[in-house]
């Protein structure tokens, strides 16, 4: 239409909006005598806020058995826990039964594998808490992580969460809780040294130039990822960058407003956290890390392809986020996914869906 203006692009939005969630912190702080980003060493009384954790998985039921048992161990018990099978051969469901979970469980069976966007969606879709927390299938959170993360949300108002993560061992993933304690510098955002030559150019713009450092401490040097948004970028990051798909935690109407997960990301390194950052930043939300939020993630054993294989996947699905970036902001909507009730829930807490084609 002769002069209509153009409707702003996702780019536009991540140079529009800084991340200074100082407002937030001065509001969590004056309600809780808390820190926002904390460590917060002793979780207070009086939480409140309904959360609904959101597990995706795809052939991962060896470690999906730890991550729901780190579910179990929660000392606060106001959650339910959403398992998404993305087409798992065989289906997890069993996995999930054996758990014995005290806490509601609905268990969504997508019968081909749609890709972790679509899976996470889902999930959105059968929740039924304000807050959600969406993690992998081979993470396993401490046991005060969901009251902390409920306790933030029930306390702020636009404002995403993400956690860290220890790579490890079966024999500490496993282990019962408390016997050890992860890391937070075994996070790649605490400290990195991925040098210039080694590492892709992860940033929304191209024209960012390569870095020669080696050595990065992202936390610290962002003050707590508040001297990102603008655009602005320390390496080769920027803070769609600082989001991890495996450990989020976000009100559930916020990323919905924004479309929910981009779906075109369906391979592995599919860069569908960062599209999802993106979109969340884009519109306002500020990316806050979480310090006492540190899991363990289970070490992959062997990898099925080289490294160069993986980085030229990664580099095709950086292409295609850049081209998101290049669309209109108020374009995206929640997709529509069609359940219906699976055949044999297992037993009572436990709800059981199919997508349907």
């Amino acid at each position: 239409m002769t002069g209509a203006v153009a409707a702003a692009t996702l780019l536009d939005g991540l140079r529009a909006h800084g991340n200074d969630y100082s407002g937030a912190e001065r509001v969590f702080r004056a309600r809780t005598g808390l820190a926002l980003t904390g460590p917060v060493r002793q979780v207070p009384e009086g939480i409140s806020e309904p959360v609904s954790v959101i597990v995706a998985t795809y052939n991962g039921a060896r470690s999906l058995a730890g991550t729901l048992a780190g579910l179990e161990d929660q000392l606060w018990r106001g959650f339910e826990v959403v398992v998404v099978d993305d087409g798992s051969d065989p289906p997890v469901r069993h996995v999930v039964l054996d758990t014995g979970l005290a806490v509601p469980v609905t268990v969504v069976r997508n019968p081909v594998g749609l890709g972790a966007g679509a899976a996470r969606n889902v999930g959105l879709t059968v929740a039924q808490g304000s807050t959600v927390v969406f993690l992998d299938d081979d993470i396993r959170v401490s046991r005060n992580a969901l009251a902390l993360l409920a306790l933030r949300q029930q306390h702020t108002e636009g404002c995403m969460f993400t956690g860290f993560r220890d790579n490890t061992r079966p024999e500490v993933f496993f282990a019962p809780d408390g016997t050890h304690t992860p890391r937070i510098e075994g996070d790649w955002r605490w400290l990195s040294d991925r040098g210039g030559d080694r590492y892709l150019l992860t940033t929304a713009d191209r024209d960012v130039p390569r870095c020669d450092r080696t050595s990065f401490e992202l936390v610290k040097e962002s003050r707590h990822f508040k001297d990102f948004g603008h655009g602005r970028v320390i390496g080769f990051w920027d803070l769609p960058g600082m989001v991890s798909g495996h450990s989020l935690c976000v009100k559930r109407a916020d990323a919905v407003a924004v479309g929910g997960f981009p779906e075109e990301y369906a391979t592995r390194w599919g860069a569908e956290d960062l599209a999802f950052g993106a979109l969340m930043a884009a519109s306002g939300i500020f990316i806050v890390p979480a310090l006492d939020w540190v899991a363990f993630h289970l070490r992959h054993e062997g990898r099925r392809v080289p490294r160069a294989v993986e980085h030229a996947r990664l580099e095709r699905a950086l292409d295609r986020y850049r081209s998101m970036l290049r669309r209109p902001l108020d374009e995206r909507r929640f997709p529509r996914h069609r359940l219906q009730r699976a055949a044999g829930a297992g037993r009572p807490g436990v709800e059981c869906y199919e997508l349907v084609p």
